[in-house]
């Protein structure tokens, strides 16, 4: 009896351990499933996120869509889907398990998306008030937050900020740091206007030293989780005809166009070094590329998202499993989301007046609108900052990092 008692508890442990292995190694699923008269298909990558992608169809209905949420890999995680078609829109509400909500309603019109939020429809309105009974509130997806005066040209939005997201902001003399543990960093004595020569790249910011007349040695570097700065010296004469092209991981590439050179900044070993000359260029694109001299010069940058999959817009981002589409309408840009299974279905999330400010994130998509910083995530559209310097100065620039 002993003996096989021993083997049921060995049998046991074996069993367990092996399934904590499988759940360890377990790279996600890709299944079908019914929920009433949808059919969905789920999917789950977890090398890159814990990000399930979903598409819903019912007959000629069909939609894509992702959420952030860990279901610690759980699969057939949506348990009812509720359908209106209200005029010349169909609108769907997928509700998770435990009866969760964790994306506005979705309304879909000439197979295009667009998040009942952002509809000014009477019978939509009067249909969501239908879905309290499961939980559904439409001031989820209102910015209610309070607004805190700073100074007289910032506001900040503090209820809004999301947790281990950093974020810091450029000031004449350094940087405004918020979620951390400092709030101004003072890198110059003086105020400087424009500093082209500067850059947010993971956790961290750089600038040129702008105290430097003619050429510059140092770059100074701040840690926007907690405000602590170094200094990196180059051993070479840098012209402030230079821009930074981009970074790689922690190191930043900038090109002089002066001396026509390309130097790495290693954050890592606090170092400068000619990368290339201008007999050897590159560019980074997700991969590493040639480029010739007079690319360079015409300024040049990363953009390890671009791609030419979709045409006929002004920006295509490839993010994930996702297309970030731009389209100009006026002064601002009207900003869309399409899946790389479905690109011609776009989801309408947001306006933008800055192409160059967009900051991908995995739960959110930090941009600028005129003078305020906003993110947009599953619940719309939230202001962050808001900084009337901005009528007067474009060039002060904005970073987060998630820790």
């Amino acid at each position: 009896m002993k003996y096989l008692f021993k083997t049921l508890i060995v049998f046991t442990v074996v069993f367990f351990a092996l399934k904590f292995i499988l759940f360890m190694f377990d790279t996600g699923h890709n299944i079908t499933y019914n929920v009433g008269n949808f059919k969905v298909k789920e999917e789950l990558e977890t090398k890159e996120n814990n990000n399930y992608y979903f598409e819903l169809a019912h007959e000629k209905f069909k939609i894509n869509f992702q959420i952030n949420k860990n279901y610690n890999k759980a699969e057939k995680v949506i348990n009812k889907i509720e359908y209106k078609k209200i005029d010349d829109y169909q609108c769907v509400l997928p509700i998770f398990k435990n009866g969760q909500i964790l994306t506005d309603v979705m309304c879909l019109k000439d197979n295009n998306i667009t998040y009942a939020h952002d509809l000014n429809n009477k019978k939509i309105k009067d249909y969501l008030n239908t879905l309290k009974k499961y939980g559904y509130n439409t001031n989820d997806y209102k910015d209610n937050a309070k607004a805190i005066k700073l100074s007289n040209t910032q506001t900040i939005y503090e209820d809004n900020f999301l947790e281990n997201h950093y974020i810091a902001m450029e000031t004449y003399k350094g940087l405004n740091l918020f979620n951390g543990k400092k709030s101004n960093v003072q890198i110059f004595d003086n105020d400087v206007y424009t500093k082209p020569i500067s850059y947010f790249t993971d956790k961290y910011y750089i600038v040129a030293d702008y105290t430097a007349e003619y050429t510059f040695k140092m770059f100074h570097v701040i840690n926007i989780i907690n405000g602590n700065q170094i200094d990196i010296r180059s051993y070479d004469d840098i012209s402030f005809d230079s821009y930074i092209q981009g970074a790689v991981n922690d190191d930043i590439y900038l090109f002089d166009k002066e001396a026509s050179k390309q130097y790495k900044i290693s954050i890592k070993n606090e170092s400068v070094e000619l990368f290339h000359d201008k007999n050897n260029l590159q560019t980074y694109n997700g991969k590493w590329e040639d480029i010739s001299l007079t690319e360079a010069l015409d300024g040049k940058i990363f953009n390890p998202y671009q791609t030419n999959d979709v045409e006929g817009y002004d920006k295509v981002d490839k993010v994930g499993n996702y297309y970030y589409i731009y389209e100009k309408e006026n002064d601002y840009y009207n900003v869309y989301r399409a899946d790389i299974q479905n690109k011609k279905q776009k989801t309408y999330l947001f306006k933008t007046t800055d192409l160059n400010s967009v900051i991908y994130l995995e739960d959110a998509i930090y941009y600028l609108n005129e003078d305020t910083f906003y993110y947009h995530y599953n619940y719309g559209e939230r202001r962050v900052i808001t900084n009337t310097e901005l009528e007067f100065n474009k060039d002060l620039s904005f970073g987060v990092y998630k820790k």
